[in-house]
């Protein structure tokens, strides 16, 4: 039998994605995967445009509805991702329970800049004067966080590395390491409990749940060492259905060590490779999960066919309307631009 190959975690532009929705389902596409999900952060959006733009047909393959919510467990921020839900329901949950992209960025930045100066960090005057009352302008809250403009400042200064283990680790950590590892860790000297901005974990599994869903904890070893220790008491006291086992920054050891721990706790398993679009994490590259390998849909075969809310291929006939659709609106966006063009010549001429 022919091997499917799948990708469960995968973004858009609709929260932190520099890939559309479109160029999305063309990938997905191009690589012959059987089955993807389109989990963003904290939304489900890519859904709406999927059925009002018309471009289903750009896919033959099956979308089962993801999401990624971010949480917290002890003070640090993770991840929970929520497959197979009613989009309808999870839209209104998010609503009730989340902030949206954009004032979550908002909020986060000036918690941070309190919390970093209380602990003594430098910052120019300039610099805080613009995060208070014009953040736009030091990052974009609509497509970013501010942790890279606050980094980038630290850097500016050598006074800041006390708060690093060395000079040389403050000049070379990165973005991703200094959220992780500082920001989001509790035992780092420069700690920014973010629970405030999030539900709680046990709300974002009861939020998954009560839409239909299933819930996996979402890669687990992206996070500081001290959820990988709490694993045991993450699976015990919460109702997470599964855990993310195949992921793209995942050694073999790493994913054989959680397929095993699935197994000995009856939990199920998924896999994904966190395609962001490459100008976000180009080394994340859709449908390849451990050590760069393709994720056969095998891995998902325990919870799967227990999915009530998957988006299936449509059907040639539909197809064929939605391709005309497709093509009226081209055709209606190119005669609109020409007329512009048209009567921007004219009033040249006059």
């Amino acid at each position: 039998m022919k091997n499917k190959y799948i990708d469960m975690h995968t973004h858009t532009n609709h929260s932190d994605g520099s890939s559309s929705v479109e160029n999305s389902l063309r990938k997905a596409e191009q690589l012959k995967l059987d089955m993807i999900s389109i989990s963003d952060h904290n939304t489900v959006s890519a859904y709406d445009e999927i059925k009002k733009n018309n471009i289903r047909s750009l896919y033959n393959g099956k979308i089962v509805p993801g999401v990624e919510i971010t949480t917290t467990y002890n003070g640090e921020v993770i991840e929970v991702l929520g497959y197979g839900f009613d989009i309808q329901k999870m839209q209104d949950l998010l609503y009730q329970n989340v902030y949206s992209f954009y004032d979550k960025q908002i909020l986060e930045s000036k918690l941070n800049l309190v919390i970093f100066e209380k602990y003594g960090v430098y910052f120019s005057p300039e610099f805080i004067e613009k995060m208070t009352k014009h953040p736009e302008e030091l990052f974009n809250p609509n497509k970013t966080s501010s942790r890279k403009a606050f980094l980038d400042e630290m850097k500016r200064y050598s006074r800041n590395s006390k708060f690093f283990n060395s000079p040389k680790q403050m000049e070379e950590i990165t973005v991703r390491d200094f959220t992780r590892n500082f920001v989001y860790n509790p035992k780092s000297t420069l700690y920014v409990d973010q629970s405030p901005l999030y539900p709680s974990l046990d709300r974002t599994i009861e939020m998954i749940h009560s839409a239909g869903g299933i819930a996996f904890l979402a890669h687990l070893y992206e996070y500081s060492p001290t959820i990988a220790e709490n694993l045991e008491n993450i699976t015990s006291n919460y109702q997470l259905d599964g855990i993310e086992c195949y992921y793209a920054t995942f050694t073999k050891e790493q994913s054989n060590f959680l397929e095993e721990y699935c197994k000995r706790h009856n939990l199920y398993k998924s896999c994904g490779s966190d395609f962001h679009g490459y100008e976000v994490k180009p080394n994340n590259h859709m449908g390849l999960g451990t050590e760069g390998k393709k994720m056969d849909k095998s891995i998902i075969s325990e919870w799967i066919d227990k999915v009530n809310n998957i988006l299936l291929p449509i059907s040639n006939r539909q197809k064929f309307i939605e391709s005309i659709k497709i093509e009226n609106t081209y055709s209606v966006n190119k005669q609109n631009a020409e007329s512009e063009r048209v009567e921007k010549r004219e009033d040249i001429e006059l």
